[in-house]
């Protein structure tokens, strides 16, 4: 069980309720957004219960009473939709104090529902990017997608979007109110040891290299992943001093590690795979430079942990994503369209040492902004904002 951080509480013990369909261990940004909230919001103190699709290995915390709906598996996808089983959802309705839902989905619509008739309020998470979904169904379904977020996303007493670029784009569905509360991160705590067992893992990794880029996230293919490859080939045309470390997986990885031995990268990039959580948080303490090239994130929170750990970062100048935002001065974008120009700047950067530990400093401290402390704190007062709102003589 986690600790509760009962002194910084700010209200009365509150029943939340989560709903997602997929959830512990979950998919994507929303899952990891999900299981973050309910952590932090169970440690100051409220009680937490979810309602999510079955998981065939499940990794449910402590703490956390979550209840389990059939699903429906796409072939070759990821994802997964749960259907709504109406007795389960009236029961965590009868509960709650107020519903977060997390993917607008048939099982949001009926949970909103019945919020409704029992006069809960409910909270929507903005989490589900246009262009991210239809490099899942196909630009065909767009005029409906659209049709479906304006129902949905109108139905909840507010929305939750993790960056001002996220609510940008949940206001053109939604008069509702857009509240800005980052999906946040845990703010690593390093010790000279941590540091230490760091400095080993990436001088193994290194091998006969000098700088290291890492790169965590799922290899599917709305993160472009080949775009890491793309700009590693240019790259290595200039020097051959770095390397490129992929952790992560997906239905591209073998792909990936394919193409990369075409291209004569089997020198220069490594995939690593899945790794455990503290591997990651080493693998990023030792990175000179994090690389994201995803076209569509709505905050992307391996970003902000590569940040978290010093990182500067190397994001794709993609109009359809946070990242560029999110990263500031704590890094370069580059053009995807211009390879040469972007392998010039990384060369430049990489010959600048005062200039890359200056981006590595801002990486850091913009980071703290995203404290999962401060979003649970934030969403106790949106929540009892609703609350009250609901149960007054207007409501």
């Amino acid at each position: 069980m986690w600790p509760v951080d009962k002194m910084s509480q700010s209200t009365s013990p509150l029943r939340i309720a989560f709903v997602a369909d997929d959830l512990y261990p979950g998919y994507g940004g929303q899952a990891v957004s999900t299981q973050g909230h309910a952590r932090a919001l169970l440690e100051r103190g409220h009680e937490i219960r979810a309602l999510a699709g079955a998981e065939p290995s499940p990794t449910e915390p402590s703490g956390v009473v979550v209840g389990r709906l059939p699903v429906w598996r796409p072939p070759n996808k990821q994802i997964h939709y749960a259907f709504p089983v109406g007795s389960m959802i009236r029961t965590l309705v009868d509960w709650a104090d107020v519903i977060h839902i997390n993917t607008p989905t048939p099982l949001a619509l009926a949970v909103l529902r019945a919020a409704h008739r029992a006069n809960v309020p409910g909270v929507l998470g903005f989490h589900a990017q246009e262009e991210s979904m239809t490099m899942h169904t196909g630009r065909l379904i767009l005029p409906l997608l659209r049709a479906w977020y304006h129902i949905i996303y109108g139905m909840p007493d507010a929305l939750i979007s993790p960056t001002p670029f996220a609510a940008r784009l949940a206001s053109r569905h939604t008069r509702r109110p857009v509240h800005v509360v980052s999906n946040g991160i845990r703010l690593p705590e390093t010790t000279p040891a941590d540091r230490e067992r760091a400095a080993g893992l990436g001088k193994r990794l290194l091998s006969e290299k000098r700088f290291l880029i890492s790169h965590v996230g799922r290899l599917s293919p709305e993160k472009r992943p080949d775009g890491l490859l793309e700009l590693m080939a240019v790259l290595t045309e200039r020097r051959q001093d770095a390397c490129l470390i992929v952790a992560g997986d997906g239905p591209l990885r073998h792909d990936l590690e394919r193409r990369a031995a075409r291209l004569g990268l089997t020198d220069t990039v490594r995939f690593l795979g899945y790794i455990r959580e503290g591997d990651k948080q080493d693998l990023l303490c030792a990175s000179d430079l994090f690389l994201m090239p995803s076209p569509t994130e709505l905050q992307s929170i391996a970003t902000l942990e590569a940040m978290a750990q010093g990182c500067a970062v190397l994001a794709a100048d993609y109009d359809t994503s946070a990242v560029p935002e999110l990263v500031g001065n704590a890094g370069l974008c580059y053009d995807p369209e211009r390879l040469p120009a972007a392998a010039s700047n990384i060369s430049r950067l990489l010959d600048a040492p005062d200039e890359l530990q200056r981006f590595r400093e801002n990486a850091a401290r913009a980071a703290k902004a995203h404290d999962i402390r401060e979003s649970a704190r934030s969403l106790e007062e949106i929540y009892s904002s609703i609350i009250r709102a609901r149960s007054g003589p207007h409501g």
